[in-house]
């Protein structure tokens, strides 16, 4: 009887060491889960863009960050490099526009009238450098002027 009686102790300290390395598990689980919510939540987030408007009036408070704008490309303005060199445009909310100049390859869709996001360095006086250019897609369901 002596062996039955000292075996319950030593399994129920086996199954304490083993409740809690699983509640570790799972708090690590749930860290990590946590976690990737956040970063996916951040990244939402900075998908987000102002206008050129929203832009010109935050100029201050913006002046040499890393911003986000939005507008559509001025018809005539773009102005193409030869190979190697930057292509130069403008884009506008409709009220307000802004010189762009953008060194990398063009969206196959890029063209006048087009929606496009811009990313880069903003400095007040100069136009914004921008090393990404994200163009919107036409919609293949809208209909055509006069239907």
């Amino acid at each position: 009887m002596s062996g039955t009686a000292l075996a319950q102790p030593v399994e129920k300290s086996r199954r304490r060491w083993f409740d809690l390395r699983l509640l570790v598990a799972a708090l690590a689980i749930a860290g990590a889960v946590g976690y990737l919510m956040y970063t996916g939540l951040q990244s939402t987030a900075a998908s987000y863009f102002v206008t050129v408007s929203e832009l010109q009036q935050r100029a201050a408070e913006v002046e040499g960050k890393r911003v986000r704008v939005g507008g559509d490309v001025v018809p005539g303005s773009i102005r193409m490099g030869g190979p190697g060199e930057p292509i130069h445009f403008e884009i506008t909310d409709g009220t307000s526009r802004l010189a762009v100049v953008y060194e990398g390859v063009l969206p196959d869709i890029f063209a006048d009238g087009r929606h496009v996001i811009v990313e880069g360095v903003f400095r007040s006086s100069q136009p914004i450098h921008a090393d990404t250019l994200l163009t919107q897609c036409p919609s293949r369901f809208e209909s055509t002027p006069g239907q």
